[in-house]
């Protein structure tokens, strides 16, 4: 499913089943998918992610995460300017 990430009105129209947020992501992939961990690291000494939730995708949609999410992207710095590497924002909690 295709869908306009800058439109909001479409956005707020959708139903979420739930809102987690991750600031730990691992990808993979196989010849028919790709899959794409989010979690948080413990904290602890061995670094370990907890893992909150896993997106699974066939090669097709997940080269239309990348789009989408590159071009939320280069919005997001067009109106809050460059993501600095060393920075980090608080998150929104919902």
């Amino acid at each position: 499913m295709s869908h306009d990430p800058g439109n909001e009105n479409d956005r707020d129209s959708r139903r979420v089943a739930g809102r987690w947020y991750a600031t730990s992501f691992d990808v993979g992939h196989s010849a028919f998918e790709f899959t794409v961990d989010c979690g948080r690291e413990s904290g602890d000494e061995d670094d370990m992610m907890t893992v909150v939730f896993r997106v699974i995708a066939s090669p097709h949609n997940a080269r239309e995460l990348f789009r989408q999410l590159g071009t939320s992207l280069l919005r997001y710095a067009d109106r809050f300017g460059p993501i600095d590497d060393g920075e980090a924002r608080p998150h929104r909690e919902e």
